[in-house]
């Protein structure tokens, strides 16, 4: 009996995951027109926002994560809280430490 409550809970919580694949595909909707898709910034949207190149972003994953959260303040930067998920953030921002591919 408590194997199968253990692979349900595992179930349900591999659900909640967003795959790095989900995280390419959310990066390509959501950011990708002012950081380009290979988060350079050099697209016409983001030189005109004044979009900052996240290649060799210093900030942390959790500063990335802060910002895509509440947006930047100053900045053209939107935030995505309520807009997108938690997780779905989480995911953004490690694609965008993990070095956007």
């Amino acid at each position: 009996m408590s194997r199968i409550v253990m692979v349900a809970a595992l179930v349900l919580l591999g659900a909640g995951a967003v795959r790095a694949e989900d995280a390419a595909t959310l990066f390509k909707q959501k950011c990708a027109s002012c950081h380009g898709p290979d988060g350079k910034g050099k697209t016409k949207m983001g030189e005109k926002m004044g979009a900052k190149d996240l290649t060799g972003i210093k900030a942390s994953e959790a500063e990335v994560q802060a910002t895509i959260t509440n947006g930047k303040p100053g900045t053209k930067m939107l935030a995505y809280k309520g807009k997108i998920s938690d997780e779905e953030i989480k995911a953004l921002a490690a694609y965008v430490k993990g070095g956007i591919k």
